[in-house]
């Protein structure tokens, strides 16, 4: 087939589902390095795929179109997915789980098409039939997990394919008897898919990526997953591991920051402009008369009479350019903090520190960050705000000393700047390095999140309380709202939030 017939029939491809903005398929080449090097940008076609004629090509590219229009679409429903499929397995692993994924979307797809019309039908039915070997002689040597969906699409959709005896037929006609229109019952069918097919894999089908839109566009790598939200760091790396991604500590922290807002609410100043003209009478100050006016409607002045002067409305105008400030993050990781977990003083104090440096940096701020325990690790000003995220998402695990002088010394490389320190407070040196944290809290504006409230020392407490901005955490679930809202207001008109 002529490399011109296949972009003909990709175009038909996009006709047939309402022109999706996808990018046009490229040609597979020799894997010489640098040639190709973001394959996952857009379809790959290989010349396999072309010598089975356009019909069959046109079959692929409606599946694949299908894929990222529908099921999983994106990378969220991928995600969602994927921890449904390790949830179904009995010994959960990450191939594995990804051919299920992969085999539960295929379902989904091709049943959508099959319903839609009686072309989409055939064309869906000779794809199977070709893997079925049926009518063309292909002679496929087939697994017990392959002929385990061909009998249950037989049952499903009624058509032609081989039969199959097993019960796990059965079984899956039973997870899809509510069809596979209703997304809110994707995660269970496909929790459900994953452990009736697990003791079969592999096979022939479910091998290759989890297809999603962002993955298609190359933006994977960076695109959020929500979920994180709801696991901890070692059970969200192994959902990424299914859609072929790369999970770590500091892009848990982001994909949940991603999904907090900050809103902005701009203080607006009150000025006063001339409006209209009024009379002027001789109670009112000299330097409000308007001579010039006065004279051109009357050549008599008449106090009262015909004597004018501007008069003065107040009304609000919009918030002057201020300069904004650089952002210094100072993160408790003692060993009192309780580590990276979902729901501990780590895991929300970074998740807050992550926010606020995320937000400074967008608004044009460096930032810094010094991470303390008994040693501490510092980031320098800078805009680079993966290296400040390198050194937030450390976990010391000791005991509480701040290194006062090190706090010194950024505050005072950026005077004015925004200081952020979380902390629960069980400082042990905090006397020795008083000095030093007192003239930092000089240098920037200093603003103080004293979390566990039930172990306060008193006498700490009413110390702290002289640096600046203080507030108490009660609550831990209020920690991240209470530094979203302190910088959220620190970056947008305020001159800073008054002590109380």
């Amino acid at each position: 087939m002529e490399s011109w017939d296949w972009t003909r029939v990709w175009q038909k491809s996009r006709e047939n589902w309402h022109w999706p903005l996808l990018p046009r398929p490229c040609l597979s080449t020799s894997e010489t390095p640098g040639e190709f090097p973001f394959q996952n940008y857009r379809i790959t076609l290989n010349p396999q795929a072309l010598n089975l004629g356009p019909l069959y090509l046109e079959n692929l590219f409606d599946h694949l179109i299908v894929h990222y229009v529908f099921c999983p679409r994106s990378l969220e429903v991928a995600g969602s997915l994927a921890l449904a499929a390790l949830k179904g397995q009995s010994q959960p692993e990450s191939a594995r789980a990804r051919c299920a994924v992969n085999i539960f979307s295929d379902i989904v797809v091709d049943s959508f098409r099959l319903e839609r019309s009686a072309d989409d039908e055939k064309k869906v039915l000779m794809g199977w039939e070709r893997l079925a070997g049926l009518g063309q002689g292909q002679g496929w040597e087939l697994m017990p997990l392959d002929r385990v969906i061909l009998g249950f699409l037989r049952e499903f959709w009624g058509a032609s394919l081989p039969s199959c005896q097993r019960p796990e037929v059965d079984l899956l006609l039973r997870v899809f008897s509510l069809g596979i229109r209703d997304t809110g019952l994707w995660k269970r069918q496909c929790q459900e898919t994953a452990r009736i097919l697990e003791q079969f894999m592999p096979g022939i089908l479910g091998h290759g990526q989890v297809r999603c839109l962002e993955i298609l566009n190359g933006s994977a790598h960076a695109a959020p997953v929500a979920c994180a939200a709801s696991l901890d760091p070692g059970r969200y790396e192994e959902a990424l591991a299914v859609l072929g991604l790369k999970g770590d500590l500091k892009r848990w922290y982001r994909d949940q920051s991603y999904y907090i807002e900050i809103r902005e609410l701009p203080r607006s100043r009150f000025e006063s402009h001339p409006s209209g003209f009024i009379k002027w009478r001789l109670d009112d100050p000299c330097q409000e008369l308007d001579v010039s006016y006065s004279l051109s409607m009357s050549p008599y002045l008449i106090p009262g009479v015909s004597t004018y002067k501007r008069e003065q409305e107040t009304g609000p105008m919009a918030p002057g350019h201020e300069a904004v400030p650089d952002l210094l993050i100072v993160l408790d990781s003692s060993r009192s903090m309780d580590g990276p977990k979902i729901g501990t003083k780590t895991h929300k104090a970074t998740l807050a520190a992550f926010k606020a440096c995320q937000y400074a940096h967008a608004k044009g701020a460096e930032v810094a960050a010094i991470n303390f325990s008994e040693k501490y690790l510092v980031a320098d000003w800078t805009r680079d705000l993966f290296a400040v995220e390198d050194v937030l998402v450390e976990f010391l695990c000791a005991r509480t000393h701040i290194p006062g002088k090190a706090v010194l010394e950024l505050a005072e490389a950026r005077p004015g700047c925004l200081i952020l320190c979380i902390t629960d407070t069980h400082i042990q040196n905090l006397y020795q390095e008083w000095n030093d944290i007192k003239k930092a809290s000089e240098a920037g504006k200093f603003v103080l999140f004293c979390i566990d409230q039930a172990y306060k020392d008193k006498h700490v407490e009413e110390t702290l309380a002289s640096l600046g901005q203080v507030y108490y955490i009660n609550r831990l679930e209020d920690l991240v709202s209470l530094v979203v809202d302190v910088t959220g207001r620190a970056y947008a008109g305020e001159s800073f939030i008054s002590s109380q």
